[in-house]
């Protein structure tokens, strides 16, 4: 998963690249902690997304509504940081925005986000797995709540 992570930000960084993005996008950027050594220099630190928050409450809705919520962080630094995905693991959530470009320290981004309700009941716990060249590699934002059917529990 971890090298799977690092193919997809290495493509991610030809992409942009290739494109004439005026924001240089370099290897070091890109990160593989499972080919470093103990003996990796300790300035060799990660950036960091601060999230205003990871989880959110849609409270009780009934079944059918559309919840939609915007997470928005700050890069922290150091460093340029770069989201190479976003995802689910359920089609009912979908990831709608995120920032495609490399972040500068300090610059603040938004990841946008939609769970649909439609066939749900009960308590959601809904993951939206953002994966980018920072510490952590894989940030985790849950969306939480309870969908109410109208045919009962």
């Amino acid at each position: 998963m971890m090298l799977r992570g690092a193919v997809i930000m290495a493509g991610l960084a030809l992409t942009l690249a290739s494109c004439g993005d005026p924001r240089p996008v370099g290897t070091e950027m890109i990160v593989m902690p499972a080919t470093a050594s103990d003996s990796a220099p300790e300035e060799a630190s990660r950036p960091v997304l601060a999230f205003d928050d990871t989880l959110v409450s849609f409270g009780v809705v009934s079944e059918g509504h559309v919840f939609t919520h915007t997470f928005s962080f700050v890069n922290e630094g150091p460093g340029m940081a770069l989201i190479a995905d976003v995802s689910t693991t359920c089609g009912c959530t979908v990831p709608k925005t995120w920032p495609r470009d490399p972040l500068a320290p300090g610059d603040r981004g938004e990841v946008e986000v939609s769970f649909d309700t439609h066939e749900k009941s009960g308590e959601q716990d809904k993951v939206v797995s953002v994966v980018a060249n920072t510490e952590p590699g894989v940030i985790r934002l849950h969306l939480v709540g309870t969908v109410v059917s109208p045919d009962g529990p």
